[in-house]
């Protein structure tokens, strides 16, 4: 085992507030959700089923970071300044990366948002195609006899009165492991849960199944809250803001831990497929309607097409989605080394960042 570094450069301290700063105020996945989300999918709903299919009318509440754009991009510049060193390039990297985030909250609904969007989720290596491969692999197994055999009840996700419900899991896990964190229910989530400073959202008036509750606690816990915890007593502050594509790689882990759960179900995986294939088409600048028409040909529920076509579409073309398989694979080509997960799961690390940032992270599994 390696011994925790104690002592950060003369710089970190700085290069981490303005990361930090940055990280705080730039939340891109609230600035690209649509404020009438709900209320517009289930308008476009309605227009499909009188045949009547269109593009969408989202409502965005767009942010000015102009003078923090500036901020970040003078850091940047003090640090390229500095000696060549391996530490120094995460910071570097991961202010740029916030940059290109500031940039695209200021240029949501607009032209100018398609191609920061491919910029910011670029395909990065050998598993974006072996992603492409498994989302085919699983289309093609996503029939009607998969699904059934993970047909459960269904719960209203933000029943707190059900000890079955989304909300009732996620606050007896909370609460079982003394995490420290709130538990609220938020109406404007593209997602089942979301994790936030000292806070865990959970989705409104969805239902899903109490393996499917179970699964997304899991999730959000293990893979997102836990590794916030432990970033704020790391040495570094980069642990906390997270590395540049950390996120991305976070979401893979979170993956790899519902798949060794044994909860990566047929649903799940049709689910990842349909978001994995519309991610790639938003990227490619497929509309609205021929991305909900491409998954409505597989089959995919009209219900299920519209939410995940506007989850990919957030902000006039995020593709987000096209992240999540691409890190899952990247993460389990590791799984059998236990130190990199240790490191993994001490903050938002991607798995790029995991050899510099090792000596910072006493390398057990973490607990």
């Amino acid at each position: 085992m390696r011994q925790e570094l104690t002592s950060p450069p003369k710089w970190e301290p700085q290069a981490s507030r303005l990361i930090d700063e940055a990280s705080r105020h730039i939340r891109l996945l609230g600035c690209v959700t649509p404020v009438n989300l709900r209320a517009e999918v289930a308008a476009l709903r309605k227009a499909y089923d009188n045949g009547q299919p269109r593009l969408p009318r989202f409502e965005y509440g767009r942010t000015d970071y102009g003078a923090l754009v500036n901020h970040l991009e003078r850091g940047a510049a003090e640090l390229e300044t500095l000696p060549q060193d391996a530490l120094k390039s995460l910071y570097i990297d991961r202010t740029r990366e916030l940059t290109l985030e500031a940039k695209l909250c200021m240029t949501v609904g607009t032209e100018a948002f398609g191609g920061l969007a491919n910029e910011r989720y670029p395909r990065r290596d050998s598993f974006d195609e072996a992603a492409d491969a498994l989302c085919h692999e699983w289309l093609q197994a996503a029939d009607e006899s998969s699904h059934a055999a993970d047909a459960e009840p269904t719960i209203r996700s933000d029943d707190a009165l059900d000890p079955r419900s989304l909300l009732s899991q996620m606050r007896s896990m909370v609460g079982a492991r003394r995490l420290g964190v709130r538990v609220v229910v938020s109406t404007r989530l593209a997602a089942l849960a979301a994790t936030g400073p000292g806070t865990v959202y959970v989705a409104t008036g969805h239902m899903l199944t109490a393996t499917a509750a179970h699964r997304t606690v899991l999730h959000e816990i293990e893979g997102h809250v836990l590794p916030r915890i432990r970033a704020a007593q790391a040495a570094l502050g980069i642990f906390r803001s997270g590395t540049r594509y950390g996120s991305d790689d976070q979401e893979g882990r979170a993956l790899c831990i519902e798949d060794k759960a044994g909860l990566l179900l047929a649903t799940r995986r049709a689910e990842l497929a349909r978001r994995h294939l519309a991610g790639r088409m938003v990227g490619a600048g497929a509309s609205f309607v021929d991305t909900a028409h491409a998954l409505l040909k597989l089959d995919t529920p009209l219900s299920d097409a519209l939410r995940i076509t506007a989850r990919a579409q957030r902000g006039g073309g995020l593709g987000r989605e096209r992240v999540y398989l691409p890190a899952m694979l990247r993460v389990r080509s590791l799984r059998d080394n236990p130190s990199i997960d240790a490191v993994l799961a001490s903050g938002r690390v991607s798995v790029d960042a995991v050899s510099t940032l090792r000596p910072w992270v006493a390398t057990r599994p973490p607990q």
